[in-house]
């Protein structure tokens, strides 16, 4: 009553007290001063006090103790309606109870930890305070509340969890505190409208991608003492133009950046010796590893043929959207490269530097390691291919740039054919797909998501046999792979006692909606295949 009479735009509505803080709001402006004596003159001597709270001007009980929730209701005070056990917040429906009017929500001083999931999936909360007293943010806490749009992190919160508010699609203000020493990986990812973060100074890591798909985020301020930023921390941060590495920055991995098509400005400190980046070609270079980094959206989206410079040694970052690009020229110094993946299905051309690279052949459309025994990439826009003799290994995504393709042999010398060889759309002309009876190991998803054309296995294969574009053991006790669309529904053979685990991947995620319902619907048949899964099958 006194704060409404000195000042005449205080909100009562936003009086929160605890033991040990008061807050409260004037017009725009946050206060904090007091606790709860303040508020309530008489508790000053009680021992009750330290179980009372107020939030948005309503007192609460915060207490298990049967007595003390008796006497709470006979004074009209309500009982905190969390779910707190030691100290940790978990998921419950009573979570947003105490939500006002508005969406705001603020978290009382009895959390220690916001639990995993405790306020994942839900809707209408808007604005969420948590006090300083709150040492962790738990995984999955946040995921995908889409309506929040601030978070207000008091200065005492140590530790934000994996996944913590990904997908919070309309989160647009987020202050971490200075007290902050780690986030997890994953944290923020699809925050699309997130457009400003500031690093705390104890943050020495950036997780794998923390900030992934942030397509809003055009300034990130990272701190003096960071060490190490982790692959696709920045990934299609498509709005980011510049970024400061600092002195003590000392590992970057390769797709730290990736797909972050504006960013043009890498300010790298002087007392950095170990990266550099030139303005002219695009590229964060990784002196000692010689290593690329990254590229400029700017520099790649210009050019037919990309060049890998000499002297690199280890080239593995992805430039697979720049569809402009049709050929890559290695150099003979370049020792590793990353699968195929990272380059664009348009590369119809492969030529290494004076046509001498111990490391590296190309050969009838082909790119293969030095001795030819793997292929690491068939980039033939013809329908068929001749695979070396040599070769003994078909290499995870080889077969990305294979657009035309339409029969393939896969016999030989050849022994494994990893995962994702073919995938998606990008072969989808292809017709035949032949499994020679000298392959011992075949990845279940070496078809990724493709049910285009039919797989045969040789029938003198000891290991595999093939039926109705279906891969079983030789002798089809155990399903391997589907490679075939699946309508309405489906019937594994009387023979198989056994069901790999990758055997149906893909094959049902045509309908999300339906099958959400069914799950939904069916709890309790999924808790027993999930026992059958883990006490059979694994």
């Amino acid at each position: 009553m006194g704060k409404s009479m000195e000042y005449e735009d205080f909100e009562a509505g936003t009086v929160v007290a605890g033991e040990n803080s008061l807050t409260y709001a004037i017009g725009d402006k946050e206060v904090m001063e007091g606790n709860i004596y303040d508020v309530i003159q008489s508790l000053r001597n009680s021992d009750f006090a330290g179980k009372l709270e107020v939030i948005g001007g309503e007192l609460l009980l915060n207490s298990t103790d049967k007595v003390e929730i008796e006497v709470a209701k006979s004074l009209d005070i309500r009982v905190n309606p969390y779910l707190i056990v030691d100290g940790v917040l978990l998921s419950a429906e009573t979570n947003l109870a105490l939500m006002d009017e508005s969406g705001v929500l603020t978290l009382p001083e009895s959390v220690k930890k916001i639990g995993n999931g405790a306020f994942a999936n839900l809707s209408g909360l808007k604005t969420i305070i948590i006090p300083g007293t709150v040492k962790e943010i738990g995984t999955n806490a946040f995921t995908n509340n889409a309506d929040l749009t601030r978070v207000v992190l008091q200065e005492g919160i140590e530790m934000i969890g994996d996944e913590a508010f990904k997908e919070c699609d309309n989160l647009t203000t987020i202050e971490l505190p200075e007290s902050l020493r780690s986030i997890g990986s994953n944290a923020f990812q699809e925050c699309s409208k997130l457009d400003n973060v500031i690093i705390p100074s104890q943050i020495t890591r950036i997780e794998v991608a923390t900030f992934y798909d942030c397509s809003n985020l055009t300034t990130i301020k990272l701190p003096e003492n960071l060490q190490i930023i982790q692959d696709y921390a920045f990934s299609s941060c498509i709005c980011l133009d510049n970024i400061y590495i600092s002195k003590n920055v000392n590992s970057i991995a390769n797709n730290a950046f990736n797909r972050c098509t504006n960013l043009t400005n890498i300010e790298i400190a002087e007392e950095n010796t170990k990266y550099s980046y030139s303005q002219e070609n695009g590229m964060l270079m990784d002196l000692e590893n010689n290593n690329i980094l990254f590229i400029s959206g700017e520099v790649l989206k210009n050019i037919t043929t990309f060049s890998i410079p000499d002297g690199i040694t280890n080239f593995n970052t992805s430039i697979n959207s720049y569809t402009n690009i049709t050929a890559i020229i290695i150099p003979s110094s370049l020792e590793t490269i990353g699968t195929a993946y990272i380059f664009p299905n348009t590369i119809s051309d492969v030529q290494i530097t004076g046509g001498n690279n111990e490391h590296f052949a190309v050969e009838n459309g082909c790119l293969y390691n030095g001795d030819k025994t793997e292929l690491i990439m068939c980039f033939t826009k013809n329908s068929e291919v001749d695979i070396a003799d040599t070769v003994t290994t078909i290499k995870t995504y080889s077969f990305k740039q294979a657009t035309n393709i339409e029969d393939v042999n896969f016999a030989g010398n050849i022994t494994t054919i990893e995962n994702q060889v073919f995938e998606w759309d990008q072969n989808s002309k292809i017709q035949n797909v032949y499994i020679g009876a000298g392959v011992t190991n075949i990845d279940p998803i070496f078809k990724y998501n493709n049910n285009y054309g039919v797989v045969t296995v040789d029938e003198a294969n000891p290991k595999y046999s093939s039926e109705n574009n279906e891969i079983y053991n030789k002798d089809k006790t155990e399903l391997i792979g589907i490679y075939h669309n699946i309508q309405g529904s489906y019937t594994v053979r009387s023979s198989v006692t056994k069901i790999g685990k990758q055997a149906f991947h893909s094959k049902i995620r045509n309908d999300r909606s339906n099958i959400a319902g069914w799950i939904k619907r069916n709890k309790f048949i999924i808790s027993i295949l999930q026992w059958i899964n883990r006490n059979i099958y694994t």
